[in-house]
């Protein structure tokens, strides 16, 4: 009799601490408050403002810039952002020929850049990447300034 006590003894210990640790383990998975941490950051606005130069351009896929004494002027072409406007220096083959304004298509992921020169009845659309580039920021701007089959695409760097 004493052992079968003692075997029903060590059962209800074993019941008991099994019901304890359960009931532990519950209360920690519930009292554990979840965060979900997400944050609350939107994407800022692009911000192109300052002077860009081009640094590539290809017409039709063919690089222009690395031809020997053809389209070397597209070096000193710039183009100048400055709040809604845009000012060009050294004109060449561009999606416009004169200054205006500008505006995306979306100001926070904008896939499209609208130029509208100065005294122009229509815009000019083009698409527009705004990459980092060895931890620099690009533009690089892709159009068809009057035949629907030259493509141009030129890549700018910021120089101010």
């Amino acid at each position: 009799m004493f052992i079968n006590h003692t075997k029903h003894k060590a059962a209800s210990y074993r019941n008991k601490l099994c019901m304890l640790i359960s009931a532990c383990s519950l209360l920690l998975a519930v009292s554990c408050k979840t965060e979900h941490l997400v944050p609350n950051a939107k994407e800022a606005v692009k911000d192109i403002n300052g002077t860009w130069s081009i640094t590539s351009a290809t017409l039709n896929g063919s690089e222009l810039l690395s031809l020997p004494d053809a389209m070397t002027h597209l070096s000193a072409f710039n183009i100048t952002f400055a709040d809604g406007k845009y000012t060009l220096s050294n004109p060449v083959p561009f999606i416009v020929s004169t200054d205006g304004e500008y505006v995306f298509n979306d100001p926070q992921y904008p896939l499209d850049i609208t130029f509208k020169a100065t005294g122009a009845a229509k815009e000019a659309k083009s698409s527009f990447v705004f990459p980092v580039v060895e931890g620099k920021r690009r533009i690089t701007l892709t159009f068809s300034p009057g035949c629907d089959r030259n493509i141009y695409k030129y890549t700018f760097k910021k120089i101010n």
